[in-house]
């Protein structure tokens, strides 16, 4: 049989039959006729451009492509046909005698041959064909008896075909073959080669997707950044003073401490945000930059600030003084808090409202100096963030709030693919999982560090000139030992459009984020590509992997060993026993 394209459905084969009984009857001769060096399309649409610049659509009913014989368009009319040659205006007649005007289908059928004929010229796959197939066109008319009345200068008899050709299809449509081709002249078909031509043009499944930009754009927009529950525990906070608020990763711990700082300070409250990591301290700083009532820093950044204070106004060194109380001790742990509770006693400025974000990663000596910095112990608003998950520092810490815990319980940042990866990870509460599904963790792997380079930075180029992602929205996550050797590598490889590698940085315009896995805790960004993802051990760094996986709001990429990235996927992919 041909192949007839496209293959209706039964509903769309009813709809055909209601709409034209005409166009239905040569579908199903079509259907049963010739092999597959033969193909036919049905209701092919056109635009052409006219003389004049002007474009205008048509519609050839059928077109048939023959290997060994060339193409030719038909224009099938159903019903009675009049003409009055005198203005050259048809109609069709129905059963029950009703005239409808319509078109010159001669006129038709040839404007379609040309029309497509121009098309294919313009396809450098066609053009390069050795040889030119026959070319013509004609109007079958499957209701129609006596088609001899129809003949004239340009209706030859031999392209008009009525009921008793469509009952021999085959047999007529080989003779307008013959007729087009010059009576003896030999055929010309469209060839093996044509027919893979027109395979490709008409019949293979077209699936054009929206740039991954656009994609972004709308996974950020359907995104929830203030969930209903989320604006509860708000309305819930403001009526306290002190609480603590616990969630899993994307549950918007975050957003919702930026969001109560700037409520405390519009309020008329001196308000400090304090958190661990410096990279998110920037980024805190970049969202409340317009609030003047705020102090927005990381832990060590404070201690440091209000150290340096006490130096310069009273000539002592609180820095100096906790080392010679305990030099053995950890200097980030244990000296930088101890010279910030010194200092406090030296420093007249508090706090009415001190918020800390991240604050699993608190140690037991940050709370004191932290306590010490509110205006009234009793009174003073204290509000603590934390997700016991992220601790990846191991640092064991009793927060200075004996209340039970307001719970996030929806995760409000990642998609549910990102979530059900980061989420295997998780001890806690349940949390929901987001509405937006995004695509699945992809590996980019490669036998060795340079392969893997290669790969990871052709698609990271493709992501910013073909799919139009901003730089700003990427970021690279290393692991933290060895992370320069990854440094001194990217900062080699060129990017385009303007991007450039931002360091350990943050708000770089066009930037592209570069970092360790640990420093970026509490940050997110769009696109996330872990390098050295084979580094990781799901068993060893679960909680590396659960901080990691989910700062990644929409696309999640692991360079590494395939093999390797393989192995740390598995426990990610498959469902846990019970």
């Amino acid at each position: 049989m041909a192949r007839v394209v496209p293959q209706l459905t039964e509903g769309q084969h009813r709809a055909l039959q209601s709409k034209s009984r005409a166009e239905s009857q040569v579908y199903d001769v079509c259907q049963s006729l010739w092999d597959d060096t033969t193909l036919v399309l049905f209701s092919l649409p056109w635009i052409k451009v006219g003389a004049f610049g002007s474009p205008r659509d048509g519609e050839t009913d059928f077109v048939i492509f023959d290997q060994s014989r060339g193409m030719l368009t038909i224009e099938v009319k159903g019903g009675g046909i009049e003409c009055d040659q005198r203005t050259d205006q048809w109609y069709s007649t129905d059963r029950h005698q009703n005239r409808h005007a319509i078109k010159n289908p001669f006129k038709q059928a040839t404007t379609e041959k040309y029309a497509l004929r121009e098309f294919l010229r313009e396809q450098p796959n066609w053009t390069r064909l050795s040889q030119k197939p026959t070319i013509g066109h004609a109007v079958l008319l499957p209701d129609v008896d006596d088609t001899t009345k129809l003949i004239g200068p340009d209706r030859p008899t031999e392209i008009i075909g009525g009921r008793n050709e469509l009952e021999n299809l085959a047999q007529w449509i080989d003779s307008v073959f013959r007729y087009w081709a010059g009576g003896t002249n030999p055929l010309v078909g469209v060839g093996q080669q044509g027919l893979a031509v027109l395979d490709r043009l008409f019949c293979q499944s077209i699936k054009v997707r929206p740039l991954l930009a656009t994609i972004l754009r709308e996974e950020e927009t359907e995104r929830i950044q203030l969930t209903e529950e989320q604006g509860r525990l708000l309305r819930g906070l403001g009526r306290r003073h002190r609480a603590l608020v616990s969630g899993g990763a994307g549950t918007g711990k975050t957003l919702l401490a930026t969001e109560k700082t700037r409520q405390l300070a519009t309020a008329g409250n001196r308000t400090l945000l304090v958190c661990y990591n410096r990279p998110l301290a920037d980024h805190l700083q970049h969202c409340t930059s317009d609030l003047e009532n705020a102090d927005v820093m990381s832990f060590h950044q404070l201690c440091s600030w209000f150290v340096k204070r006490a130096k310069a106004e009273i000539g002592r060194d609180f820095f100096a003084d906790a080392y010679t109380t305990n030099p053995d001790a950890n200097r980030y742990d244990v000296h930088f808090p101890h010279a910030l509770a010194l200092a406090t006693d030296h420093i007249s400025d508090r706090y009415d409202a001190i918020v800390v974000d991240e604050a699993q990663d608190f140690g037991e000596e940050f709370w004191l100096p932290i306590e010490l910095l509110l205006r009234d112990p009793d009174a003073s608003t204290l509000f603590i963030f934390y997700d016991h998950n992220q601790a990846i520092y191991n640092r064991k810490s009793t927060f200075p709030i004996n209340d039970e815990p307001f719970l996030l319980t929806r995760n409000c940042r990642n998609t549910r693919h990102i979530h059900d990866a980061a989420y295997r990870f998780y001890e806690g509460e349940q949390t929901e999982p987001p509405s937006i599904d995004g695509d699945a963790i992809a590996v980019l792997p490669g036998p060795s560090r340079s392969s893997q380079s290669k790969k990871f930075h052709a698609h990271l180029v493709d992501l910013i000139e073909r799919e139009g992602v901003s730089p700003e929205s990427i970021a690279v996550l290393v692991p933290s030992l060895g992370h320069q050797e990854f440094y001194d590598e990217l900062e080699g490889l060129p990017l385009p459009r303007g991007a450039s590698w931002a360091v350990e940085e943050y708000g770089v315009e066009r930037g592209i984020r570069v970092d360790t896995v640990s420093r970026f805790k509490g940050l997110e960004a769009s696109v996330i590509y872990l390098l050295g993802a084979d580094t990781f051990d799901p068993k060893r760094d679960g909680k590396d992997l659960y901080v990691t996986i989910s700062r990644a709001k929409s696309r999640m990429l692991l360079v590494g060993n395939e093999e390797l990235c393989e192995n740390l996927l598995n426990p990610i992919l498959d469902t846990p026993s019970d």
